[in-house]
């Protein structure tokens, strides 16, 4: 995996983040960088963030802000063109 990509764990699948230390304290580092909470790394029907790279098992996200997942991904690790 790129050394630009990061686990992020506690996401709840929708995929935001929640507060609940059990399920892991991480935070959206573009929401941290911006101070607001409104960027998801993927809605139902509506988008997935430019910085999402995937789930890794059980629910961590893996998250490439500030670099964009189509210049980190390598192809053979996309499932289509971005």
């Amino acid at each position: 995996m790129d050394s630009r990509v990061k686990k992020l764990m506690g996401s709840n699948m929708d995929i935001d983040f929640i507060s609940d230390v059990k399920f892991g304290d991480s935070q959206c580092p573009w929401n941290v960088d911006e101070e607001t909470n409104e960027h998801k790394c993927a809605v139902k029907n509506i988008s997935i963030c430019k910085y999402f790279c995937g789930v890794q098992l059980l629910d961590s996200v893996l998250c490439s802000y500030p670099h964009e997942a189509k210049f980190v991904l390598a192809k053979e690790e996309m499932d289509r063109d971005m």
